[in-house]
């Protein structure tokens, strides 16, 4: 834990993230139902801001207390933890919204499922093997990217609203590969 946390304080207190909302959030927010909403990995909170901007109650969780800080300083009214995602546990039942953007945990597949609130939905994006903006090789650790069809399969116990896997440009013209998923907890 404390080495994620060293590597991810520095890259919050050099300020190289996106201030901006990712785009799946605004654009398939609007079918969520209102109410409390998870952030996993949320950094500095450029998803949490935009979810409290549109009502909702939010934890933001992080290992980094940089990151979480930064947020919490733009928005008191933010419930941030600062906690290691290889050995925390989501609570059952408890959001109508969870939203993982840009991270991997394959561990906590069941426990998103379990999170969630019955209709509860969740929007996840991250990054597939062979991703060409992370400097991905064959000897790369398979550990941070998804298999093709990866993130659909651990999911088809939901009902899914959206699937894609993409090459997506990145507004500093970076390439990345991403898989990225709504799905509806039955």
């Amino acid at each position: 834990m404390q080495e994620d946390q060293i590597k991810w304080d520095q890259r919050y207190r050099e300020g190289i993230f996106s201030s901006d909302p990712a785009l799946i959030l605004t654009r398939f927010l609007p079918m969520a139902k209102s109410g409390k909403a998870l952030d996993i990995a949320a950094g500095s909170g450029r998803n949490s801001l935009y979810l409290f901007q549109q009502g909702f109650e939010v934890d933001s969780w992080d290992i980094s207390d940089v990151g979480l800080a930064q947020l919490k300083k733009q928005e008191p009214g933010i419930q941030t933890r600062q906690v290691d995602l290889d050995r925390s546990y989501l609570r059952e039942n408890q959001y109508n919204l969870v939203v993982n953007i840009n991270y991997l945990n394959r561990r906590l597949f069941p426990q998103i499922k379990e999170a969630l609130k019955p209709e509860g939905l969740l929007i996840f994006r991250t990054f597939l093997e062979g991703d060409p903006g992370s400097g991905y090789s064959p000897s790369s650790n398979k550990e941070y990217y998804l298999k093709k069809n990866e993130l659909l399969h651990a999911f088809l116990s939901m009902d899914i609203l959206f699937y894609q896997e993409e090459i997506l440009v990145q507004s500093n013209g970076t390439q990345r590969s991403i898989a990225s998923l709504v799905a509806r907890k039955k």
